[in-house]
């Protein structure tokens, strides 16, 4: 088969909304390069605010097959969802988690240790430990390595 067939069957597999294999994301990723050496991986990622995304994911987003969240998108749903399910929760508690959201979108990253740390401590000097019972710690904690993994 020659490059230009199987080039055209490659896109129409992604039109249709069909998964393609490592090996034909691979080719896409060197055709890709071929035409465009400036576009790689971690610029897509910076442009589309997504930190994980395959190649191919951008490209079936690209094409309007595949909607990619942003990172920002992801953590917010994901801390909105936390606070609906958590309809209890005190005002200095969602101030809380509206301070370690924006923490996590500004660093991009959260450990247990930041959680007893500034700027969690402004709210109360134990940080977290002071605001939350032991369960909703960790239901927190949870919650941040979910979005930060995505």
């Amino acid at each position: 088969m020659d490059r230009g067939n199987k080039q055209g069957g490659l896109k129409q597999k992604l039109k249709q909304g069909f998964d393609i294999s490592p090996e034909e994301a691979e080719q896409l990723a060197e055709e890709l390069h071929n035409e465009h050496p400036h576009i790689t991986i971690d610029l897509l990622r910076k442009v589309y605010n997504h930190r994980k995304a395959a190649l191919v994911q951008f490209i079936r987003h690209i094409l309007g097959i595949e909607l990619l969240e942003t990172f920002a998108e992801t953590v917010t749903k994901a801390f909105d969802d936390f606070i609906a399910k958590h309809s209890y929760l005190s005002s200095r508690q969602l101030q809380f988690l509206d301070l370690l959201k924006n923490f996590v979108l500004e660093k991009g990253e959260v450990s247990k240790r930041n959680l007893i740390e500034s700027p969690f401590t402004m709210l109360h000097p134990e940080g977290i430990r002071g605001m939350f019972n032991q369960r909703e710690i960790n239901e927190i904690l949870s919650l941040t390595e979910k979005v930060l993994a995505a």
